[in-house]
């Protein structure tokens, strides 16, 4: 017969159970209620994380793009953006959840917990995704424009572009990632060629400053991590050269100067003797010393400089040449020249001709029309020193 303390510490032993299974099931139906929700399609919220953000006028709606997210920021779920593609999207395009990585916060003191962050994977599926959705985004508005060429349509396309950029993914993309990281710089670099077309789809008239500063700041940051970045190099050099049309439209509407990649070449020949072409050359070179002159030559130093590192990078890496590249250096050269003394422009204008020659050259690559000309007309300069 048991003893009454043995009958003791088993009534115990079965209140400490009983205690124990009260408290897994009532585990149990919040688990179940996950469980639940994948079954019937539904998937938890697993946005990019954002800040509350109020809707404001266009001029502050990209201004900050650039500037680096607080290290505490929220994980609260946003709406995701309308989609202004054309094509409709079916369920099937449905976003996946990105990846969560659970890092540990360093705490302030050894007295303070360690909370648990949870940060969207940059790359995950669901990213890429939602990057390719602004893209074909971006990509439509540009195909509204081509087929309506106007300024009403230009500006009824600027403040779809403003969303976009100001889409979280987009955001994100910008502020956040590894500088150094192929996919990182390829995104962003794609960005930013899209958005150049679209800023400078007037260049005579000085294009959109602002989608061009936005653009000039993410080129900045790739190139500053990565020096030789030749599409970067290539594309900020491309920046540049439109920035400065609007300064050549107006030289080449005063009928002064011919600031057009097909202009002279100022060597030194003995059929540039006459008194009358002196006199033409004197005036023309007091006239490059100011006004717009000076503008254009501001935007064409660095555009000449990025495309002349552009193409070192080009003959130096291992990816092959590409004649589109000479191409942009020889119109910067030739601009710049045309807009510089006479006595300081030659240079320019001997870089732009072996430019030309480098992409007459390269197989299967042919030379715009007026540039080729321009090269069977001043190629003898090369052989001549």
């Amino acid at each position: 017969m048991p003893s009454p303390e043995g009958g003791i510490s088993s009534a115990i032993k079965s209140i400490f159970c009983c205690s124990i299974l009260r408290r897994t099931q009532s585990v149990v139906p919040i688990s179940s209620e996950v469980g639940s929700s994948h079954e019937n399609g539904e998937e938890p919220s697993t946005d990019f994380p954002t800040t509350h953000i109020s809707q404001s006028d266009l001029e502050t709606l990209i201004g900050d793009d650039i500037a680096p997210f607080p290290v505490d920021y929220p994980t609260t779920p946003v709406e995701h953006a309308a989609n202004t593609s054309p094509t409709p999207r079916t369920l099937e395009d449905r976003p996946r959840s990105p990846i969560i990585i659970i890092l540990p916060q360093v705490p302030d003191s050894p007295e303070t917990p360690s909370p648990l962050i949870q940060l969207p994977a940059m790359f995950s599926p669901t990213a890429l995704f939602r990057l390719s959705l602004c893209h074909e985004d971006i990509y439509a508005l540009r195909h509204l424009l081509s087929q309506s060429p106007s300024m009403a349509a230009y500006r009824s396309v600027l403040p779809q572009i403003y969303q976009i950029l100001r889409r979280d993914e987009v955001r994100y993309l910008f502020n956040n990632g590894d500088d150094r990281d192929y996919v990182v710089i390829g995104e962003r670099v794609r960005f930013c060629e899209e958005i150049l077309e679209v800023a400078y789809w007037d260049a005579d008239s000085g294009g959109e400053r602002r989608l061009a500063g936005w653009v000039e700041r993410g080129l900045g940051g790739v190139i500053e991590s990565n020096p030789t970045h030749q599409p970067s190099l290539t594309l900020l050099g491309r920046l540049w050269l439109l920035r400065s049309q609007e300064y050549l439209s107006k030289i080449s509407e005063d009928g002064s100067n011919s600031s057009s990649s097909g202009g002279s070449f100022p060597f030194t020949n003995t059929d540039w003797t006459s008194a009358d072409e002196d006199r033409d050359t004197v005036e023309q070179d007091r006239k490059r010393q100011e006004g717009v002159y000076v503008d254009a030559r501001t935007c064409l130093f660095p555009a000449v400089e990025f495309l002349g590192r552009a193409v070192e990078a080009m003959e130096d890496g291992r990816g092959g040449v590409l004649g589109d590249v000479y191409v942009f250096q020889a119109e910067a050269n030739m601009s710049l020249g045309n807009v510089t003394v006479s006595s300081e422009a030659q240079p320019y204008f001997r870089t732009a001709v072996e430019a030309l020659k480098k992409a007459s050259m390269i197989d299967g690559f042919r030379l715009p029309i007026h540039l080729e000309r321009y090269l069977r007309s001043f190629e003898f300069v090369l052989y001549d020193d």
